[in-house]
């Protein structure tokens, strides 16, 4: 058997420098191993694709179950490497969940790089900022700010150990906020920005 997560990363290396040859030997080789294994069928199905096998790859795709993370996946990896294929499952993605906020961010933000300024204001235009501020912001800083109300109060009772324990759970919760803060206030910005 193939050690599943070193091929992967080279298929995934060779795939995003079209070296297409050693990028499906890959993802057949953990194919052959782990025949279950989503994310090397997915791959095997976009090389396919990518090198004019679109019946082929059809099969695969089918193979590959639920394909918007997918691609999503797939279009956040490719972002800075080529944006042209990043923009292609960005906009494979929109079919699937054409509310996905992070999608229309996406494909925004690669019009805006390649100077397409109008398509890129159509897109962050469909960004729908009520659900990311109260998902993203809003619910995750009530839930910080009741788990510090919550340790303060145990450690008035004297359960330190339980208090502690809430305390590591904010702190993660902090990390959490900082994490998902940056792409709101990034959304916030360009729908601003392109009004």
């Amino acid at each position: 058997m193939v050690p599943i997560g070193k091929t992967l990363e080279k298929t995934l290396f060779h795939y995003e420098r079209k070296e297409y040859a050693e990028a499906e030997k890959g993802s057949d080789a953990i194919i052959a191993d782990y025949p279950e294994f989503t994310r090397a069928i997915f791959i095997k199905a976009v090389i396919l694709e990518e090198t004019g096998r679109a019946d082929e790859a059809e099969q695969y795709y089918r193979r590959a179950g639920t394909l918007f993370p997918l691609w999503l996946r797939l279009a956040l990896q490719l972002k800075d490497v080529d944006a042209e294929r990043s923009l292609k499952y960005f906009e494979k993605a929109s079919v699937l969940d054409g509310g996905n906020n992070t999608v229309w961010l996406g494909i925004g933000t690669i019009h805006e790089k390649m100077g397409n300024h109008d398509k890129a204001s159509q897109c962050f235009q469909k960004i729908d900022l009520r659900n990311e501020i109260i998902a993203r912001l809003l619910s995750p800083v009530g839930f910080f700010i009741l788990m510090v109300i919550g340790s303060v109060m145990m450690l008035r009772h004297g359960d330190t150990a339980l208090a502690l324990l809430v305390i590591a759970s904010a702190v993660i919760c902090l990390l959490w906020i900082k994490r998902d803060a940056g792409s709101v206030l990034q959304m916030i910005k360009k729908k601003k920005t392109y009004k």
